[in-house]
């Protein structure tokens, strides 16, 4: 199965772009909140039907746990995972990666860090609100790189006033340190953040689609140079170095979301997410929702998913799910025409300038 993920819904600092469940204001509730997490966990026990290959910490910021929170949030995953287990990840800020942390991280079996870095221009950071400066990334991969880590780095990328020059900084990491992977995002605006306000307002200028055009043909060009392959729209990794955890959500596989915010999926058809509400969440009150699938839903998922990585959409996978219609066939041939789209060894792919519009060209072949 795809495995395990928990969302740790705290964070130092509200990023100006972040619209993912977290609070920066939890100490009341801290402990609560991660012990009624792994008793999730154990709760649901009957759900796991498959060995668990990957375990994630994403968030917010899991990275600022301790390790005995840590420790308690993995005792039980890892005894039922055991010698099946290949990759325990961690999100983390360079603030977090300090020599006591990654030792404490390296017994508790972690081996992936995937690093927050986004920019290293400090202008940028600081307009970001991030919580680290450049010279704390810099630190932090050279401890990882020497702690021996499978490291991946975020980066984002169209931020107002960002030069290409910017871009190519972080990319030019990958040439200085022991990196296998790296995350490209383009800024978005999304309702309720800092940044959707500031544009309202007139502080900061509307998202530059060309710019942000430039700096995906640019990290896309650079990437490829390097050797990393662009198996995901956002994502790129050396050989053997794909994140198998992210990549098993895209093939469909089950996977078990544990803690507020956090979603889950059978492999079939039903769909689990909890409350984005710590108060919530602690008193265990209307806490989590289910949603079967309909036929058109699975259908839609198989595209959006499918289409985002390099693998495409199998004709076989759309075979199983009642195949494809005349009019659809019209639309895809029109994609192929188009110079979005090809069929190769019985699978749809998009093409590199494709890659772009991967959420758009995926929506053609919506079923409503």
């Amino acid at each position: 199965m795809a495995g395990i993920y928990f969302h740790v819904p705290f964070c130092r600092k509200k990023c100006t772009y972040c619209d993912f469940h977290f609070s920066t204001t939890f100490s009341g509730y801290r402990t609560p909140l991660l012990e009624l997490m792994s008793s999730e966990f154990n709760q649901r026990l009957n759900e796991i039907n498959e060995p668990i290959e990957t375990i994630y910490f994403g968030g917010g910021s899991p990275g600022l746990l301790t390790p005995k929170e840590l420790e308690m949030l993995l005792k039980e995953p890892l005894r039922i995972a055991g010698n099946q287990l290949v990759e325990l990840t961690l999100e983390a800020n360079p603030e977090d990666v300090t020599q006591a942390n990654l030792s404490a991280w390296k017994t508790l079996g972690i081996n992936r860090i995937s690093l927050g870095i986004q920019s290293v221009n400090k202008d940028i950071l600081r307009w970001m609100n991030r919580n680290h400066t450049v010279e704390q990334s810099i630190s932090a991969l050279k401890l990882l790189e020497a702690y021996g880590f499978s490291l991946s780095i975020d980066l984002i990328y169209g931020v107002p006033n960002q030069e290409v020059s910017d871009v190519l900084k972080v990319i030019e990491l990958l040439d200085l340190f022991h990196i296998e992977h790296l995350s490209a995002y383009a800024l978005t605006k999304e309702p309720n953040t800092a940044l959707d306000r500031w544009i309202q307002q007139g502080k900061t200028a509307e998202i530059d689609d060309e710019m942000q055009i430039k700096h995906f043909y640019t990290i896309q060009h650079e990437l490829k140079v390097r050797n990393f392959t662009q198996y995901e729209v956002s994502n790129y990794a050396k050989i053997g170095q794909v994140a198998k955890h992210n990549t098993n959500y895209w093939e469909g596989k089950p996977y078990i979301g544990i803690g507020p915010g956090a979603h889950s999926f059978d492999g079939v058809n039903t769909r689990r997410w909890n409350v984005s509400n710590n108060q919530r969440y602690v008193k265990q009150q209307q806490w989590f929702e289910l949603e079967v699938l309909s036929e058109n839903n699975i259908w839609n998922e198989c595209w959006l998913t499918g289409l985002r990585t390099v693998n495409g959409v199998s004709l076989d996978k759309l075979q199983s799910l009642g195949g494809i219609s005349s009019k659809e066939a019209e639309e895809l041939k029109k994609l192929m025409v188009e110079g979005f789209l090809r069929l190769e060894n019985n699978q749809y792919k998009l093409t590199d300038s494709g890659f772009l519009s991967a959420d758009r060209l995926a929506s053609v072949m919506f079923r409503v």
